[in-house]
């Protein structure tokens, strides 16, 4: 591990700490309770960047013409604890992709299989802007294919991210965020970026509906795997 993925796991290390400090001070004096929130949604993803085994390398590009032939719908979870200042938060995916693709040496075809999640700590340093860290999980089984070549590969592996998050409206019905991370370990880099909103018509149901993307720099013994995801996000919220 180098020096650069080892400063970022241990920043997220002292933030979380720090964090759950926090929270703990938060627990002892007693203010308000802990809410929760199931958010099942759907992942509209595709992906673009390169993907290689050794020799086998496929540059994979979409744009919005393509999405109706490239994009695959993933089953997602997400999950919050909070109790303001603090909240935990954690999600869980599944996405499977597939692409054909023109190269010099022929056509060829990607199609991969991804699991996705992460789990954290956020903290509200005002109404608007909170901060947040924590781990995140990439597991990835990719086929590609190129005139007579073939290859596939498993790969599983976790990054520590660090973030934060923007709110500009909080209100009884509506809520706006930006957030971005930003992280490494494993991957050489990985980072998020996503925009969304949500609507609150009871105390207990909500729909919201966001744009990702996610950028992953990972290679290890071979394997290359150097995406972004992205995408549309749907999902329904069940506060209990």
């Amino acid at each position: 591990m180098n020096l650069n993925r080892f400063a970022v796991i241990a920043i997220v290390g002292v933030f979380v700490f720090r964090a759950h400090d926090a929270c703990a001070q938060t627990n002892s004096q007693g203010q308000g309770s802990w809410s929760y929130e199931i958010v099942p949604y759907l992942w509209a993803a595709s992906l673009e960047g390169r993907v290689g085994f050794g020799e086998t390398t496929a540059d994979i590009s979409a744009d919005f013409s393509d999405l109706i032939d490239f994009v695959n719908v993933g089953a997602s979870m997400r999950f919050f604890a909070r109790k303001p200042p603090a909240s935990w938060f954690g999600e869980a995916s599944y996405v499977e992709l597939g692409s054909d693709f023109d190269t010099r040496i022929g056509s060829g075809h990607l199609s991969t299989s991804q699991t996705f999640a992460e789990a954290g700590f956020s903290y509200e340093l005002n109404d608007a802007f909170s901060v947040y860290g924590g781990l995140r999980f990439q597991g990835i089984h990719t086929k590609l294919s190129i005139a007579s070549q073939r290859a596939s590969d498993t790969r599983n592996w976790v990054d520590a991210m660090a973030g934060g998050q923007w709110s500009p409206l909080r209100s009884e019905h509506w809520v706006a965020w930006l957030r971005g991370d930003v992280g490494g370990g494993s991957s050489d880099l990985v980072w998020l970026a996503e925009a969304g909103g949500g609507y609150r018509w009871t105390e207990r149901w909500a729909a919201y509906l966001a744009y990702r993307i996610l950028g992953t720099d990972y290679e290890s013994g071979g394997f290359r795997y150097n995406v972004r995801q992205k995408g549309l996000l749907l999902g329904f919220g069940v506060r209990f």
